[in-house]
């Protein structure tokens, strides 16, 4: 997908990027996408061409592009990952699709489908005649063959995802539905021959893909769960599985300790490790342009752009638009299928099909409150005019088998839909986090919509009223502020509570800030809810797990949750050591300068140098040094370094706003991404 070492012209220079050589401007080299278009916001169209000056034939035939040499499929190991040219994508036209998705109540068709019972008519089905089976073009076909044979070496996709659902929980994608995916990808790449008869079946097999991606995936409410997974493997394999498997296998990677030994097998040193990363973006990337030329959208595309999204604010960090980018296509992709509606979910399929794409719109429901708070932007996808339906607090075993057994496992779930028994941990802890997304929604029109500030009392009082009867009615073996540890609990167990309830608490943070700012008042409970915060992030940076790494989540809880009740706490002690008092308010001063010395000493370390979340991290070491400083050695007062007045307290550190920052954020890319 790169190649370790970039590709040298006849004149001895290193070949330049098609952008920056038909502009005529210097190229840096970088791969897979250099860093001027990297900077003007151009990746998709950042490729280097195998032969740029090559000009088409004139009669009007397009000459057969020479396929770039790669390590044939005889020469490395199944598992050995080597770097091959990766021609730009050139896809060609295509008529849009004719399937419109979901049709609501104001669209052009709404009349006629109210009315289907008073007059008789027969609907018509969409078809396909506007896609074309098979690529429409060489590049596009290349791009295909390559992404397989990626697969073909790299079982270690298959060992990684494994690894990475067996040690978490708030994973999207069904194991059911992921390994039958694994599967079936892994032995249509294994019945391939070798010699020259691989290209030939490699071929037919990217046609057989392309054909069975332009057909929309249905579903009926008798099919079992083998039927399902039938429909989009095996003979029937989609781009959208494909993708799963490529995205999912990124972050797994990610996530994975450097000394991993399967690692370690394939990508023995740090160089190598990069380019194996590098390779699994760009595969899903690739994969990604197949499914938008795709007929139809549906919960696979949905959990497939998910897990990319994902996936990219780990590599490029979450204030990169390209992960932004991603998610707004995921959101046209929820809205296009009708997962954010009750009726079209539950529509003609089986109970387990409904439960998992209640499971997709969740996922892509919290991701966008995620990024949201962080980047300080208005949500893509607005709880007003969604069905609020969470999961069902259900194993897949007990769904898929669907009859008695599912009857049985709801009637045990409680008046508020748990499952007290606490087997379905896995989807309790998506559940909860549903619910809770939903509050944030509500506390971000407080921290970012426009409305009258006498109003603001009445919505923070609904709002912590709700998010507290919401936490008080979760069971106990999900609460990280009630349970009582074990022995068995694992460290992934122990953080994805601790994170739910860090975002129960920064949903209080949040609209408690916003009324201190507002109308000067409320400041205990917000001092409050910071040291609590605070606390917990201090436990959270002292864990270690071998064989698990998250050092890549930890600079992103440090700066989402940490920062702000870390600045709160700092600045109200300035405050209170320059102005005499006595203050209404007095935090234990002590607690907080040991705390926010520690929390200063974890910014030192938590990013490494070349992360995406490096130099925020630096920054804010050096801003935060400077405040404790000033604590614990008074000097005469500055009221420039405050801001000239108390508002200034709380605008010095305003992390949103790029006016405050000496560097760019989006300079560097990330390794960081938060958690799933």
């Amino acid at each position: 997908m790169t190649e370790s070492i970039p590709a040298v012209r006849r004149n001895g220079l290193l070949q330049s990027c098609e952008p920056c050589r038909k502009s005529k401007l210097k190229c840096d080299h970088g791969r897979p996408v250099c860093g001027r278009c990297i900077a003007k916001n151009r990746t998709q169209g950042c490729f280097y061409h195998p032969a740029p000056m090559t000009k088409q034939a004139s009669s009007g035939q397009a000459r057969p592009v020479k396929r770039p040499r790669t390590e044939s499929s005889n020469s490395s190991s199944p598992s050995t990952v080597s770097a091959v040219e990766y021609p730009g994508l050139r896809i060609a036209a295509q008529p849009p699709s004719v399937t419109p998705g979901y049709l609501g109540s104001t669209s052009f068709s709404a009349v006629f489908s109210e009315h289907r019972t008073d007059i008789s008519f027969e609907e018509e089905t969409a078809s396909n005649g506007g896609v074309l089976p098979k690529p429409s073009d060489s590049f596009r076909l290349l791009s295909a063959l390559e992404v397989l044979k990626f697969l073909h070496r790299s079982t270690i996709c298959d060992t990684l995802i494994r690894k990475f659902y067996a040690g978490h929980l708030t994973v999207a994608v069904s194991h059911i539905v992921m390994e039958a995916i694994l599967q079936s990808v892994r032995q249509v790449l294994d019945t391939l021959g070798s010699g020259q008869n691989f290209e030939s079946q490699l071929q037919d097999l990217a046609h057989q893909i392309f054909r069975s991606s332009a057909h929309p995936l249905t579903a009926h409410s008798s099919m079992t769960v083998e039927d399902y997974c039938a429909s989009f493997t095996g003979e029937n394999l989609r781009w959208e599985a494909v993708g799963i498997l490529l995205a999912t296998s990124g972050i797994a990677l990610m996530s994975s300790a450097d000394s991993d030994p399967d690692i370690v097998l394939v990508a023995p040193d740090g160089q190598a490790r990069d380019m194996l990363r590098a390779q699994v973006i760009e595969a899903s990337n690739t994969c990604l342009g197949f499914c938008d030329t795709s007929a139809s959208v549906n919960e696979l595309l949905g959990f497939y752009q998910y897990n990319d999204m994902l996936l990219r604010t780990q590599y490029y960090g979450d204030t990169s638009y390209l992960a932004w980018r991603r998610l707004g296509n995921l959101t046209a992709t929820i809205y296009a299928a009708g997962l954010h509606q009750e009726s079209t979910r539950a529509q003609d399929c089986p109970a387990f099909l409904h439960q998992w794409r209640r499971n997709c719109f969740a996922a892509a429901f919290y991701a966008d409150k995620c990024l949201s708070t962080f980047v300080g932007r208005p949500p893509f996808i607005t709880y007003r005019y969604c069905s609020l339906s969470p999961p069902l607090d259900l194993s897949d075993e007990d769904l898929i088998a669907g009859g008695e057994r599912l009857n049985q496992a709801i009637s045990k779930l409680d008046a508020a839909g748990w499952n007290p028994e606490g087997n379905s941990l896995r989807v309790s802890m998506k559940r909860l986090r549903f619910l809770l997304a939903v509050l944030r929604e509500q506390a971000l029109e407080i921290a970012l919509g426009t409305f009258d500030d006498t109003d603001i009392l009445q919505k923070y009082n609904k709002v912590v009223e709700t998010a507290r009867e919401t936490w008080n009615a979760c069971p106990t073996h999900l609460r990280y502020d009630k349970y009582i540890k074990t022995d068995d609990d694992s460290m992934s167990i122990n953080f994805a509570r601790r994170h739910i309830y860090l975002d129960y608490l920064y949903t209080l943070f949040l609209v408690q800030r916003m009324v201190v700012k507002r109308i000067n008042t409320g400041h205990e409970a917000l001092f409050s809810t910071s040291r609590e915060v605070l606390s917990i992030i201090l436990e959270t940076t002292n864990e270690r797990e071998p064989g698990v790494d998250i050092s890549v989540h930890q600079s992103w809880v440090v700066l989402y949750y940490g920062l702000p009740s870390a600045s709160i706490l700092a600045f109200e002690l300035l405050r209170q050591t320059r102005e005499p008092g006595p203050h209404p308010v007095m935090p234990p001063r002590a607690e907080i300068i040991r705390n926010l010395s520690i929390f200063v000493s974890c910014l030192s370390w938590v990013a490494r140098p070349g992360d995406g979340n490096y130099r925020t991290c630096k920054a804010v070491e050096k801003k935060l040094s400077d405040i404790l400083d000033q604590i614990l050695d008074p000097q005469p007062a500055q009221r420039d370094f405050l801001g000239g007045d108390n508002n200034g307290l709380y605008s010095l550190l305003n992390w949103y706003s790029p006016d405050n920052w000496e560097f760019d954020p989006f300079e560097f890319p990330s390794n960081d991404g938060f958690p799933y």
